[in-house]
């Protein structure tokens, strides 16, 4: 039982699907970056984030499958990380891109520029040694989190504790399902918090 609820939260919390879940808290915000904004201006917005850094990905990620470029349906081995890594890379900053043509609010395309980063640093990290992407997505959404009260002088107290509850049950997912080891767990939080962090408070 418990190892089904832990493949549940594993697809839960799919590195793919944390974009989205970050531009819908930052869309639902009642702060100056989103309150301005039309309804249909956020929806369209969170649209295109779903399409290109979840729909597109995943759809070339499960080519990669059917074709034998990887030769793992989970993407369990090292080695078979690259090319996803490559194309989640491509994607994410495809997305920041448009976002900043688009002439949004810096803070939304912060976000997707630090996780393009994100994964150049677990790609480059992936070649010596696995580390969780499901935790570094997570702990780039409460880096997130405290950046932005940071960033806008205002406590997220309790978006900052459901990220970090997020956090732990996603590691204990991922451990529950032998993925990874501890170090490796937390190596993934602490770099995906400490890489949108830094940006956040780089740029405030």
């Amino acid at each position: 039982m418990e190892k089904r609820i832990a493949q549940v939260i594993s697809v839960v919390f799919y590195p793919l699907f944390v974009p989205t879940y970050a531009f819908a808290i930052l869309l639902s915000m009642p702060a100056y970056f989103s309150a301005l904004m039309p309804a249909g201006a956020k929806w369209m917005v969170l649209g295109i984030v779903f399409l290109t850094t979840c729909i597109l990905p995943t759809g070339f990620i499960i080519a990669m499958i059917k074709t034998g470029m990887v030769s793992t349906t989970y993407l369990s081995k090292r080695e078979d990380r690259t090319m996803p890594y490559i194309v989640s890379i491509i994607f994410f900053y495809l997305t920041y891109y448009l976002f900043k043509q688009l002439q949004l609010s810096a803070v939304f395309y912060y976000f997707m520029i630090g996780a393009t980063m994100l994964n150049i640093l677990a790609m480059g990290i992936n070649f010596f040694w696995k580390i969780s992407s499901h935790m570094a997505a997570i702990g780039a959404l409460a880096g997130m989190m405290f950046g932005l009260s940071y960033f806008l002088g205002t406590n997220y107290f309790t978006l900052i504790s459901i990220s970090l509850i997020m956090a732990g049950i996603t590691g204990f997912a991922r451990l529950k399902l032998e993925a990874h080891t501890p170090a490796q767990i937390y190596t993934g939080f602490l770099l995906g918090f400490f890489t949108i962090l830094s940006l956040f408070l780089y740029k405030s």
